[in-house]
């Protein structure tokens, strides 16, 4: 009988885990509309558009303390067995967490459908290098604590089962010329450029008004393995964010890597470059 339940329980078990894989899906329609201002006074001019969308990590693995206790009735009386002897349970001696109604666990696929269009019928947009990101910040259900943005902004937590393609964007860590100062370890910034190819040579692409493109259309999941216990019932908010930055007064950022405010200005501005002109 214990293995008929045993049996029955397991297949129950399974059968929700494939349910949490294959029907607990996250679905994100995000489309960024970046629009653009043509200014005349600035050396550069920079429009970022964001959005988001929320998930909740599952419970983590709960272990409690147990501890043996004489079994009693309604009325506080002790409950004996038929050898005389007080019959057992066990009893919840330490009670951390509380149930919560969970949504997804690490390793789940959360599907994503994201793009870009610049500019709209109303307003006209600059041409544009434009660059794309996930980022991800968690809030904890009880505490209601949210970690810093800054802190992830290499996105480690999130891993993409379908890459947006190769062929459109160029993933680009615009840390890399960034030095540590001895306290602080710099950690990658990852986006994703819009890019082309003139004559075999890499560059960011210009984008003009009223291009749409698509950015993700595919999978997304947490990290097994970067997730921990400090995220476990934790709100997470995956925030998908669209930069742009007008192209007449600024370099290339690909062809000049480490040239312009998306680098820091690491290597200085397009006045230190020799030769540089402007591509409009």
């Amino acid at each position: 009988m214990g293995t008929t339940v045993n049996k029955s329980r397991n297949s129950q078990l399974i059968q929700k885990k494939l349910q949490t894989q294959n029907m607990v899906i996250v679905a994100l329609i995000i489309i960024i509309v970046v629009l653009l201002i043509v200014s005349g006074t600035a050396a550069w001019y920079i429009r970022t558009r964001s959005d988001s969308a929320d998930i909740i990590l599952s419970n983590p693995v709960n272990i409690y303390i147990t501890e043996f206790d004489d079994l009693r009735d309604s009325a506080g009386n002790i409950i004996y067995d038929n050898n005389g002897q007080p019959i057992q349970q066990h009893s919840k001696k330490t009670d951390i967490l509380e149930d919560y109604n969970t949504k997804i666990y690490p390793g789940d696929k959360i599907k994503m459908n994201l793009g870009i269009q610049i500019g709209d019928e109303t307003q006209e947009s600059s041409p544009a290098y434009v660059r794309v990101k996930l980022a991800v910040t968690y809030e904890n259900i009880y505490t209601n604590e949210v970690s810093d943005l800054n802190d992830l902004s290499s996105s480690t937590l999130i891993k993409y089962k379908n890459e947006p393609d190769s062929a459109i964007w160029e993933k680009v860590d615009f840390n890399k010329f960034k030095t540590s100062d001895g306290e602080t370890e710099v950690l990658p910034d990852y986006w994703y450029v819009l890019k082309t190819y003139n004559n075999g040579n890499l560059e960011a692409k210009i984008t003009y008004d009223l291009e749409k493109y698509e950015f993700v259309n595919g999978y997304i999941e947490l990290d097994k393995f970067e997730v921990t216990n400090k995220h476990a019932n934790c709100k997470f908010h995956i925030h998908y964010l669209v930069e742009a930055i007008q192209v007449p007064n600024v370099p290339d950022p690909l062809k000049y890597e480490g040239y312009g405010p998306w680098w820091g200005f690491e290597k200085g501005d397009n006045t230190d470059i020799p030769g540089w002109t402007s591509p409009l």
